[in-house]
């Protein structure tokens, strides 16, 4: 039986929407409805559904950006608001990669300068710049790429980057939030082959935040599918997407086709 890594049990997480000139009524937003499911580690689990549907909600929780109403996330049997002084080592070990690279890289800093303190501070790794190299072969990219900053390299080669800061401090779980979406097919590929490669060697449990069916297939052991809030289908990736029990599936599924 392999190691759950994540668990969540009956998460709940709601917003308060003001409406009108005033602001004196509201609605109440059910961003993360009553959702239960379990990770394993080394496995791949797709988070999918339309714009507004709860799935990057529900990674802020997983990585502790935010904290739900009601419910609990845990990360290896503990619940995550209560880590007290491991919170820290929770958060060196769930990295998360983002839609837009820019947010994980600071334009003013070269790559070395950009990933360098968070090395120091959590790996206590002696010999940083040359771990740094090798972090970047990792994902392809050269040694002399450490001195440049992040508007020199092209958008798939910013995403590489992204990466390789995720993977410099050894985490067990990335979460990757449209980690392609923004970039152009030929290079979408590369991302995820490279993606699905380093899952395959470093063992690692993905989370894939997206709107694309055909990449969640690709990349994805399991797959939860989410519609306001709520988990409306949820099992491996060949039974949600070979054998759909809900009719929302069917029609993302459908869309994903251009049917």
């Amino acid at each position: 039986m392999k190691e759950s890594i994540i668990q969540l049990n009956n998460l709940t997480k709601h917003y308060r929407a003001f409406e009108g000139i005033f602001k004196g009524s509201s609605t109440i937003i059910k961003a993360v409805d009553n959702i239960s499911l379990t990770i394993e580690k080394g496995r791949s689990l797709g988070i999918v559904g339309e714009s507004g549907s709860g799935k990057t909600t529900l990674a802020k929780i997983i990585t502790g950006i935010i904290h739900q109403d009601s419910g609990e996330a845990l990360y290896k049997g503990r619940d995550i608001r209560t880590l007290g002084k491991d919170y820290q080592d929770y958060r060196k070990n769930v990295q998360m990669v983002f839609q837009d690279p820019y947010l994980s890289l600071n334009p003013k800093l070269t790559v070395f300068s950009s990933m360098k303190d968070a090395i120091i501070k959590y790996s206590g790794k002696k010999d940083v710049r040359s771990y740094c190299e090798e972090c970047l072969k990792m994902v392809g990219l050269e040694s002399e790429h450490l001195d440049r900053y992040p508007h020199e390299f092209s958008g798939g080669q910013r995403q590489r980057l992204s990466i390789a800061r995720a993977l410099s401090l050894n985490p067990e779980i990335i979460v990757a939030d449209e980690p392609v979406s923004s970039l152009d097919v030929s290079v979408q590929s590369q991302i995820l082959n490279l993606m699905k490669k380093l899952k395959l060697e470093n063992n690692l449990t993905f989370i894939l935040i997206s709107h694309d069916l055909a990449v969640v297939s690709f990349l994805c052991d399991d797959i939860l599918v989410m519609n306001m809030g709520e988990a409306v289908e949820y099992g491996t990736a060949a039974e949600v997407l070979g054998n759909p029990k809900q009719e929302y599936t069917k029609r993302l599924i459908a869309a994903s086709k251009g049917e």
